[in-house]
Formats: structure tokens, C-alpha cells, sequence
């Protein structure tokens, strides 16, 4: 059977019209996704979708750039070449390694968001755990826990995971620990420090803090813990505790300063209690 030529037009006309109409359907449902998108995304609260983006993207950059060869690369043929081959083929002891971990842990850690926060957010650095302040009987608590965690310190670092874990600073060449290097090693390990507190228990439990309220502690505890994975396994356990507990503190207080006290001397007396019980404070 053969169709009349106005029977063909009319038909090719009818075709058109329906690839129009479904080109038209799919546009309608990909612009009802995108403004469902854009409702979603204008809900969230700026400051907290900021600190968890940030926390994936920057404990991701920590994990990858600490790498010493990292630093090597930066430095190949620089004035600073020595420095990164010092770092990746070390002939005195790891400081140098050590050192480039810390500065890419405090830059992320601190400068980033700090930065973020003062200049973009207009708020102060204060605001997100570093205000002076203390509420009645937290001193006592520092006091207390640090009469606890001491001798439980002091009895984990003769375990063997360990003492073969600390110090992180290694000797190579024979030198007592007790010397410059151990003290530079330790001021160094302080900013690690300071950079970990500021980052978690300030930045993020205080930028959580409006939205989610006292789950800012628990979401916080999360990445943290995970940054322990490669710790001793009691260690990484302990972590769960110590991210609530410590979150707890600035929570309240509104200050990283108390659990940076806590947490320093418990890791510094570790190194200490470590090298003590392997004879090496003084070879």
C-alpha cells in the first residue's frame, strides 16, 4: 500500500512534533532537577557545607603532599635541593621528614582555614576555639586527667606496638636523643599539635556548632579517628574517646587550649617514657 504525498507530509509533520515534545520533556525534568539542586544547596548552612568540604579536601591534601618526595620535587634544583634530599634520604636522623610533615599538617590544619575564617567568614579566630576562657572546675578536670593518663601512658610505651611506633624522631647515627634535636623535634611536634586542636576541636566543632549543635562533637570524632588508623591499635580506639572527650572540653569552654595541655603531654611523655624504657635517652 502506498501513501499519498499530503499522507507522508502529514506523518513526517507528526514525528517532528513528537521529538519536539520529548526534547522539550527532558529539558523541563533536567531544569526540575537543577532548581531541585539549587534549593537543596541554598538550604544548607554556608559555614558548616564549607568545614565538612574542607575536612574531606584537606585531610585528603595532608595525606597525599606529606610525602617527603613531595617536598624533594618542590625542591629539585633550588637552593633548597639539600633540604628535600635530606628529607627522602636521610643520614642524621628523620627531622627533616619530620619537619615537612608538620608544615604541611599546620598549613592545612591552621593557615587554610584560618584563613578562611578571618578574611572570608569576617569572624574571629576566637569564635572557633581560641578564646581565653576557662568554666569553673575545668582545671581540676585537666588535673585529674592528667593523673590518670600519666601512669596509663607510661604503661603503654612497654608494650611493643608502641615503642616500636615512638618517638616518631629517629637516630640513625648513634647520638644520645637527649640533645638539640630531641628539643627541636618536640617544639616542632607542639605545632603539629597546636595545628590537629585548632583543626578539629576549634575550626570544625565550632563551625559545626550553630546547625548540629552538641553533634558537632560526634561528626568531628569521625575524621579523627580516622587519622589514627595507622597508630597502634589501642591507640585508634582511644582516639574515639579522646575526640569526644576533648571535643566536649571546647564545646563548652569555647577553647582548644585545655585539650592541647592534655593532649601534648600525653604524647610528649610518651616519647619520653619510650626512649626511657629502650636505654636510648642517653646512648
Amino acid at each position: 500500500m502506498q501513501l499519498s504525498k499530503s499522507s507522508c507530509v502529514a506523518l513526517s509533520n507528526c514525528l517532528q512534533n513528537n521529538e519536539q515534545d520529548i526534547v522539550e520533556t527532558q529539558e523541563t525534568a533536567i531544569s526540575g532537577i537543577a532548581a531541585r539542586f539549587r534549593a537543596d544547596l541554598a538550604s544548607l548552612d554556608k559555614r558548616a557545607m564549607f568545614a565538612l568540604i574542607y575536612a574531606a579536601a584537606g585531610l585528603t591534601a595532608i595525606n597525599f603532599l606529606k610525602d617527603p618526595g613531595v617536598l624533594e620535587w618542590l625542591t629539585r634544583g633550588t637552593f633548597l635541593d639539600s633540604i628535600g634530599r635530606a628529607a627522602t634520604h636521610p643520614e642524621h636522623t628523620n627531622l627533616p621528614n619530620l619537619a615537612w610533615w608538620v608544615f604541611v599538617s599546620v598549613f592545612f590544619y591552621f593557615v587554610v582555614p584560618a584563613i578562611w575564617v578571618k578574611f572570608v567568614q569576617k569572624r574571629r579566630l576566637r569564635e572557633i576555639g581560641l578564646a581565653l576562657s576557662l568554666e569553673p572546675g575545668f582545671l581540676k578536670l585537666l588535673a585529674f586527667c592528667l593523673a590518670i593518663m600519666l601512669p596509663v601512658t607510661y604503661l603503654m610505651s612497654l608494650t611493643a606496638g608502641f615503642a616500636a611506633k615512638y618517638p616518631f624522631l629517629k637516630v640513625f647515627d648513634g647520638s644520645p636523643y637527649l640533645s638539640t634535636t630531641l628539643l627541636v623535634w618536640e617544639i616542632i611536634y607542639f605545632a603539629q599539635f597546636f595545628g590537629l586542636e585548632f583543626f578539629f576541636r576549634g575550626f570544625l566543632v565550632h563551625s559545626l556548632k550553630p546547625t548540629l549543635g552538641a553533634y558537632s562533637i560526634l561528626a568531628m570524632t569521625v575524621p579523627y579517628t580516622m587519622i589514627h588508623f595507622q597508630k597502634p591499635m589501642p591507640e585508634a580506639f582511644a582516639a574515639i574517646f579522646a575526640g569526644l572527650f576533648l571535643g566536649w572540653i571546647s564545646y563548652r569552654n569555647g577553647t582548644i587550649w585545655l585539650g592541647l595541655v592534655l593532649h601534648c603531654s600525653v604524647a610528649f611523655s610518651m616519647d619520653i617514657f619510650s626512649l626511657y624504657n629502650a636505654g636510648a635517652i642517653f646512648r
